[in-house]
């Protein structure tokens, strides 16, 4: 006699990248002034990212990556401690990298006119959440 098992899946299975993608989502679309969301892996790779298509996600990696080591060296040599966050000012607005662990950041492109408290309140729901993810 032979058993047919049925399996029953109540949620669809996600990948890392598509859990990633769909916090990012929910942050962009919460928070009308962030204009772009992208986690990267400490070397610049791409995890995930909802930008405007104008914008490449692969050179905004590789610029952070070089921010990130920046902002590590700095952290480690001066303030003997890690670095959790880096931002910079434009004109235009402002580039938010926040670490999310040893292996991943978040990077934040908000507008200018942001309420920056705000900002920092989103990401810091946001990056404890992705850091329960990644």
């Amino acid at each position: 006699m032979v058993a047919l098992i049925e399996l029953h899946l109540e949620e669809p299975v996600t990948t890392l990248a598509q859990s990633v993608n769909q916090h990012l989502r929910t942050l962009r679309t919460s928070t009308p002034e962030i204009i772009g969301a992208v986690v990267v892996n400490m070397d610049g790779f791409v995890v995930s990212s909802v930008i405007p298509s104008e914008i490449d996600d692969e050179l905004i990696g590789g610029m952070a990556a070089a921010v990130i080591g920046v902002g590590e060296r700095i952290a480690a040599d001066l303030m003997r401690a890690q670095m959790e966050q880096v931002y910079i000012r434009s004109p235009k607005g402002y580039v938010i990298i926040n670490a999310i662990n040893e292996q991943s950041a978040l990077i934040l492109l908000v507008t200018r006119d942001a309420k920056l408290g705000l900002i920092f309140l989103e990401l810091r729901r946001v990056v404890e959440e992705l850091g329960r993810v990644i």
